[in-house]
């Protein structure tokens, strides 16, 4: 009688135990993946914060192109760190993406097309994980950019596909304003064999305010429109 009392007194102590065990551990996993959550959200708004004071100092009328390369580069860090992988290769892709701008605006093409690439790797790696509209849309930005630096062969190869990318990014979300800009500029900028139509230009940027009840063009789209267009037209003012 004894021995049998031990013996389920002993049982029951030691289910205790381990039921104890588990709570601990599944509270510690919970508070971990807590912790882990406030900390990537952390880094994602810090490099955020970081990104769009590069891109507001970049259009600004007398922008400190030095100085936008900083913040830049301070943001990735930030981003390195974040734990999504789809939201850390995108916020890559894009801080790239904008430093490889900057640094076309000041000259440096090698470092420019550096940066596009390194971009385009970014966003595709990102949309490995799942499509979405806006990583689409970057991806025919950045390519739009690097076929500017690549031979006829890599222009015949990858340009037209340009147009499919934005194509799939509005199919996403109907309301991204920025992939219909570049729509827009896609057939303001192809030649006429692979679908360039500035009329057909004109009608969507039209069309984009109807679409996304917007008659605003973020400024950095607006320097992206001017700034090609002022070099396809061989810099005639």
């Amino acid at each position: 009688m004894k021995k049998t009392y031990k013996k389920n007194f002993f049982s029951n102590f030691l289910k205790q135990v381990i039921f104890s065990a588990l709570l601990t551990v599944l509270f510690l996993g919970i508070n971990n993946i807590y912790i882990q959550a406030q900390s990537d959200d952390y880094k994602y708004k810090k490099g955020e914060s970081l990104y769009f004071q590069a891109r507001e100092m970049f259009i600004a009328p007398t922008p400190e192109l030095g100085e936008v390369v900083t913040l830049l580069e301070e943001s990735i860090p930030y981003f390195t760190e974040i734990e999504n992988k789809q939201l850390r290769y995108y916020w890559l892709a894009k801080t790239a993406y904008l430093r490889g701008v900057v640094e076309k605006e000041r000259n440096n093409h090698e470092k420019a097309e550096e940066d596009f690439s390194f971009s385009k790797r970014m966003i595709f790696e990102s949309l490995y994980m799942g499509d979405f509209s806006d990583g689409y849309r970057l991806l025919a930005d950045v390519e739009g950019q690097l076929i500017s630096y690549r031979n006829l062969y890599y222009k015949t190869k990858f340009g037209p596909g340009i147009r499919g990318f934005i194509v799939k990014a509005i199919e996403l979300d109907s309301g991204n304003e920025k992939a219909y800009i570049s729509l827009a500029m896609y057939y303001r900028d192809a030649p006429l064999i692979a679908g360039g139509n500035l009329k057909k230009s004109k009608s969507i940027l039209k069309e984009t305010i109807e679409i996304t009840h917007s008659d605003k063009i973020d400024l950095f789209s607006l320097y992206l429109w001017i700034d090609t267009a002022w070099v396809n037209s061989d810099y005639n003012q």
